[in-house]
């Protein structure tokens, strides 16, 4: 394992392990929901396994996130703006293709207008 998959497994792992704490999830539940073993999660949570993109959106199932969520590891902005951005991801994840779009028009022209 390269010292870089190393670190990205142990960012996205830290990252999971914080989501399940915040929702309250033993590792058994999470891992029943996402169908892993207890074993495995923990080792993912750990860093000591680079879990695949099948694996991590289970995962994401299981925490009722979106899987963007477990793999945004990016430090940038103020916590109001990662809370605005996980709001709104949320919401756009229940619209059709269409409606999200519409939505996105929506957002940039607010902004445009706030600029003027």
């Amino acid at each position: 394992m390269s010292f870089e998959r190393e670190k990205l497994s142990v960012a996205v792992g830290q990252r999971i392990r914080k989501l399940r704490v915040e929702k309250r999830l033993s590792q058994e539940e999470l891992a029943l929901v996402s169908e892993l073993t207890p074993a495995y999660l923990g080792r993912v949570e750990r860093g000591e396994k680079c879990p695949s993109v099948e694996t991590v959106f289970k995962i994401s199932k299981g925490l009722g996130v979106p899987l963007y969520e477990l793999l945004d590891l990016s430090d940038e902005g103020t916590p109001a703006k990662k809370t605005a951005l996980g709001r709104i991801g949320s919401v756009i994840e229940g619209l059709s293709d269409d409606a999200a779009l519409k939505l996105a028009d929506i957002v940039c022209e607010m902004s445009e207008f706030k600029e003027k």
